[in-house]
């Protein structure tokens, strides 16, 4: 079988290059593949994909396209397999464009009786100020992954600060910001492996230890706490936590994964408050697939997965038997 791996490549440090791979993690999937015993080739996710499709004809992509533009970009590629009828691994059109828009995400798993916290969409100063706020809120660009544009600044106490904030985002971002009611507590990653349903597989939790940051990040894992002070130590896997809030976030992790349609991977976020509660925050259906521990450049979902017993190798034949599943194919 002919195995496509389908990406934006990352050539240089700039925020919005964060959510492109690396070098070295088309590698590590590049063996990944090839350990099958299948046939590897690289189509670059460009404008050209089409073409390059057509010319490759993979019988199974491995998608990980960010996409290069708009509001839906996840989705252009997942749409583009599915017009030339090519199975894939991963989330599909619509789920790519509903995971990657905040607030629609928020709406459908509301819908569910998720909890999230309360939030508004602004894509102006002046909406803003026609809300009332629930302080602290967090600002956040609506239509972006990997904590783009979010910092501890992005944390807001007053209107005043809100006003310029929000100017500042949209000014940058040029997209709606969401406006989200700040959960200060404890902070949880959870990886959910296969098909969505009794077959899918949890991996073990993290936890971010805030404690083990520098202050001026205060309790925000953003851009800044994830690159400049970025550590092993600052995770505990498995998070020490007790056996029915283990069970709750892994219960409500796979029923979030089968709402929004998250095949084969997924990595949800949460926070608890001091009551207990967890809300949450946001479901990214392509996580990263970085695992350089050398240069510290490694992403939560293969490091869960290490410490769930897996090899890289593993985890590459794990996700494409899920997707070969799915799509009747046998791998």
């Amino acid at each position: 079988m002919r195995i496509s791996l389908i990406l934006n490549t990352r050539h240089d440090t700039s925020e919005f290059e964060v959510e492109y791979d690396p070098p070295h993690t088309i590698e590590l999937i590049k063996h990944g593949i090839e350990a099958t015993g299948h046939e590897y080739v690289f189509i670059e996710a460009d404008e050209n994909i089409v073409e390059s499709l057509k010319r490759v004809k993979p019988d199974l992509a491995f998608n990980r396209a960010e996409g290069l533009r708009g509001e839906s970009r996840e989705s252009h590629v997942p749409a583009i397999l599915e017009m030339l009828g090519i199975p894939y691994v991963g989330a599909g059109v619509l789920s790519t464009a509903v995971c990657l828009n905040k607030a629609w995400t928020k709406k459908v798993l509301a819908y569910h009786g998720v909890k999230t916290a309360e939030f508004h969409v602004c894509s102006s100063v002046q909406e803003a100020n026609k809300i009332v706020f629930q302080y602290p809120v967090i600002l956040k660009p609506n239509e972006e992954g990997s904590s783009m544009g979010i910092n501890e600044d992005n944390v807001v106490h007053d209107i005043t600060h809100l006003r310029a904030k929000l100017k500042k985002m949209i000014d940058e971002y040029k997209e709606p910001i969401l406006i989200e009611q700040f959960i200060q507590g404890r902070e949880f990653s959870v990886g959910v492996l296969g098909r969505p349903g009794p077959e899918s597989e949890v991996l073990p939790i993290l936890e971010i230890d805030f404690s083990k940051l520098p202050p001026q990040v205060g309790t925000v894992f953003g851009q800044r706490a994830k690159t400049i002070y970025d550590g092993l130590d600052h995770y505990v896997i498995p998070a020490k936590i007790p056996s029915d809030l283990k069970k709750r976030l892994e219960r409500t992790s796979t029923d979030i994964c089968r709402y929004l349609d998250a095949p084969d991977f997924a990595r949800i976020d949460y926070r608890m408050n001091d009551k207990g509660e967890t809300y949450f925050l946001e479901i990214n259906p392509l996580p990263g697939m970085d695992f350089d521990m050398d240069n510290r450049d490694f992403s939560f979902f293969p490091f869960m997965a290490m410490k769930a017993g897996y090899s890289y190798d593993e985890l590459m034949r794990r996700l494409l038997e899920s997707a070969c599943y799915r799509h009747g194919l046998k791998l």
